[in-house]
């Protein structure tokens, strides 16, 4: 009952997992090293990724250990008794990272439901298969349909949307929760050896812009 209760929490945040803090990534010898990023002034800013987003001045940044409890609660909602799941959720522990999240309001706020954006990256280097995030999408949308969350709908063909340069690829999902129909929309690229993942969820239109908002504002260096 506890993890059920908790279910529109894991939804909003994907099925992405924390990594330890810092990691030296790459095999030659300009290896860099990874970055959670920062936020400064309502920006988040990643070296790793020379990434930056301008996040809305009034939301709540998810602290680590939210993010690292909310991680852990997904994993096992996720893969819940079969034991194939289990070992594959945590078969990629040690390669993905919740870079970002943030939500409309403080987490357990009396609303009927928290808009939030969270940002995710997977190291590709043992799926040299996974060209672009289109490819990334096929198998995320794949484990989506065999986890214990049942969505009512999951697109099957991934529309591209150029963001800053950036080739992103989205996927969109819908949930019906306790009255609530709830959307999800992951935008995926490739860079640096990684997919970076953004994930958009909310219940309504207004909720939407202010994401749709923060996704534009996503800007590369280079």
């Amino acid at each position: 009952m506890k993890s059920k209760k908790r279910l529109v929490e894991i939804i909003s945040r994907g099925i992405f997992v924390i990594v330890p803090m810092f990691m030296v990534l790459g095999c030659n010898a300009n290896k860099k090293i990874f970055d959670y990023g920062q936020v400064e002034n309502n920006i988040y800013y990643n070296s790793f990724f020379e990434l930056e987003i301008k996040l809305p001045p009034d939301w709540n940044i998810r602290t680590k250990e939210q993010l690292q409890n909310l991680a852990e609660s997904g994993k096992k909602i996720i893969a819940g008794d079969d034991k194939n799941m289990k070992a594959i959720v945590n078969a990629v522990d040690v390669d993905n990272a919740v870079l970002l999240g943030v939500s409309e309001y403080e987490v357990g706020s009396a609303v009927s439901y928290n808009p939030s954006f969270m940002l995710s990256a997977e190291n590709l280097k043992n799926s040299p298969g996974i060209k672009t995030g289109r490819d990334y999408l096929f198998h995320c949308r794949k484990l989506l349909e065999q986890s214990q969350i049942k969505y009512d709908y999951i697109d099957e063909v991934f529309e591209k949307e150029v963001i800053s340069n950036q080739d992103f690829y989205l996927m969109n999902a819908t949930i019906k929760y306790m009255g609530l129909n709830i959307t999800q929309i992951y935008y995926a690229t490739i860079r640096n050896g990684f997919c970076l993942t953004m994930i958009v969820s909310f219940i309504d239109d207004e909720q939407k812009n202010d994401l749709d908002r923060i996704v534009k504002s996503v800007k590369f260096d280079k």
